[in-house]
This record gives structure tokens, sequence and C-alpha cells, in this order.
């Protein structure tokens, strides 16, 4: 790697509140054994946020950069109410504008949403990430509130609000925790009557340590299976004028394009967090691996993202194929599935220098794909 050249950030996830108001039984943040999260600042302090602006300013000016995206994420982010949002994103402009064009986005349970916020995030031009697993039944299963209470009826009542003609405008989609137990046609066709621009369904974590739910061995292909009879439908006519954000990332790359998510591919990862103490931090979700698999030591005070790109853990997300396993490197789906998911990679024997645990699923996903895709597009 002696002649590696990083890619420089141009995406920030922003942890402006450490809790959340839900204690979902999936959360990689609460329930997946690391606990770091309890020696966070329940919020992010301005000072934070300042230096953070100061530090993304340094490195997009010394990189050339014109555009980068802001992910305000939590916990629930949310908690921080319509007022924080509106000297972030004036601070944000003022520090880094007109130089650096700058994206906004957050990623919320929606049970706080409101119809003035819903307007406030619009008329900020944040795009509103709203997750919801499914109907019902679907959804409470593991979204609950930390009494046990289920979270369906809140999480409704707040994503109407993105259905409004002022919401629209802030709506980015819906992100929905696959259940194998549920049908995926009757989980999408729920998810489809929203109207949402685009649905993300995400596989619960695991590693190599602690299989998913469901998934029994790694061998099993419980997820692809699900995936597969999803994509039937979907790509059938039904609803599929509604981006399913897995299956347009695997159909870009069968035809050689380039991705926008870090699940698929083997681009350079140009995304870190900043947790609420100013600390940076590597992808949020390798939490869910290890205790402390995020930490790297550094901070927007003492160390410049520059600093940060010379990580070894953030470098690892960079390099591509010298980050893969030896089982990766001789697959024939390796430049699309790309090792998959950083933290779906982990074992305690070999670290993150594993095929993810989703290899089986994903690789009778990404097989039908290409054939369904070949079949309509050959004839």
């Amino acid at each position: 790697m002696d002649d590696f050249k990083p890619t420089p950030l141009g995406s920030f996830l922003i942890k402006v509140h450490s809790r959340c108001n839900l204690m979902c039984d999936y959360c990689y943040e609460y329930n997946s054994g690391n606990t770091s999260w309890k020696r966070k600042p329940k919020e992010m302090s301005w000072e934070v946020y300042e230096q953070t602006l100061v530090r993304v300013r340094e490195h997009s000016v010394k990189h050339g950069l014109r555009k980068q995206f802001f992910s305000f994420h939590g916990g629930e982010p949310l908690l921080r109410g319509a007022d924080f949002f509106r000297k972030a994103v004036e601070r944000a402009r003022t520090v880094l504008q007109p130089e650096i064009e700058i994206g906004f986005g957050t990623q919320t349970n929606a049970t706080l949403l409101t119809a003035e916020l819903a307007e406030t995030l619009a008329d900020l031009r944040i795009r509103v990430g709203a997750s919801l697993d499914g109907p019902r039944h679907v959804n409470d299963r593991y979204r609950v509130y930390s009494n046990g209470n289920p979270s369906f009826d809140d999480a409704m009542r707040g994503i109407s609000h993105l259905l409004t003609e002022p919401g629209r405008r802030a709506f980015g989609g819906i992100l929905a925790v696959i259940d194998v137990t549920e049908d995926p046609v009757v989980v999408f066709d729920f998810l489809a009557r929203l109207d949402p621009p685009q649905i993300d369904f995400l596989e619960p974590h695991g590693t190599w340590d602690r299989m998913p739910t469901g998934k029994h061995t790694v061998d099993d292909t419980v997820y692809g299976d699900w995936l597969v009879r999803l994509f039937d439908h979907w790509f059938d006519g039904h609803r599929s004028d509604i981006p399913i954000r897995k299956f347009e990332e695997i159909i870009e790359h069968l035809y050689g394009g380039r991705g926008d998510v870090e699940s698929f591919g083997l681009e350079p990862v140009n995304l870190v967090t900043v947790a609420t103490d100013g600390a940076v931090e590597a992808v949020d979700c390798v939490k869910a691996a290890c205790p402390d698999a995020e930490v790297l030591g550094l901070n927007v005070f003492d160390h410049s993202f520059d600093d940060v790109l010379d990580h070894p853990s953030v470098r690892a997300r960079q390099v591509g194929e010298l980050a893969l396993a030896d089982q990766c490197l001789g697959c024939e789906h390796k430049v699309v599935c790309g090792g998959g998911y950083y933290p779906h990679r982990y074992s305690r024997e070999s670290g993150f220098r594993n095929p993810t645990v989703f290899c089986a699923d994903y690789r009778k996903l990404i097989d039908h794909i290409g054939h369904r895709v070949g079949e309509a597009t050959h004839g």
C-alpha cells in the first residue's frame, strides 16, 4: 500500500444526540454489547459542531472539494428539536458556502416528527429517512420503547407528515430491517403504499461469531431466499417505480457502474462519524462487531481529517481488493459484492479479513438478479 492515495472525505455522519427514545432489539448502538454510548455526552455541543465545520472546511479546501454531505444522526436526532436544525444548517452554510456546497440528511424513527418539524426540515432542505420495518405486527416485534410498548402508531403518525405537500419535499425514503420470518411481498406492498422515494432493506447485523437473527450457519441462504422473492415481485412490475436501494446497487455494479453505498462494490468509502464528544470514529454500524471497534483515538480538536485518512481502520475501507479475504479475491462476484459490509466481516479469529457473513445469501441474490436482468435485456 506504499503508493496508496486515500480518497478525501465527502460525507460526515454527525451524531447530534447519543440517546434514543426507542430500544429496538436489533440496534447496533444499544443492544450489540458495545456500551460506548454511555460514555458520550447526550448532545453534541455547539463547540464540537463548530470545530467540526472548521475541520470540514479545512479538509475540503486542501483537496479542492466543492461538495460535502452531513447526515444528522443519533440515537434519535429529532430529540434535538427544530431550533437545533435551523441553527446547525445556518452555521454550516455560513462556514462552508459559497465555496463548498453542503447537503443535509437525517435518519429518524419518526415518532417525534410533527407537521411543524417536517415543514421546517423541508424548508432547510434536509432529506428525512424514516425507519419502519413493515405493518404493525412486523414493526412492533423489534421496534419498541424501553418499556416494551409498541412504536408503530407513533411512527406512522410521524410519517404521515412526510406525505403532505410540504413533507414530501423532505421525504428521503424508508429504511426497513429484514425479518425473514415475514413474507417479503406483504412487507413491501405495505411500505409501497406510503409511496416513498426509495426503500432500503437492511439485514440485521451479525458477524462470524454471532449469526444474524434467523441465520443458523454461514452456508444457509435464508436472507438470499427472502430477497430473491422480493426482487421477483418488484422486478415483475409490482411498484417497480419505487427504487429498492439494494437491488439498484447490485444492478449498477453488475453493469460496470459505481455504487453509492458502502455495503457493495470496491469503491473507496469517504464517510466517517463525528460523535457527540467530537471523537472521529469509523463507520457507525461497526459497533455491532465488537466493543470499541469504532474507536480511532482521534478527535476534531486535535486532529485533521487528513489524520483520519491515515488511520488503518479508515484505510481498510478505501483500499478495495487489498482489504479482502483470500476467499473473496477469487470470487466471480468480487466487484459487485466487494466483500460485503465491513461490520459483517468480523470474527475474533481474523478480525475483518473475512467475507461477509451474508456471503452465501449474496451469491444467490447476485446470480439471480444477473440472470433476471440479463434475460430481460437480451431476451
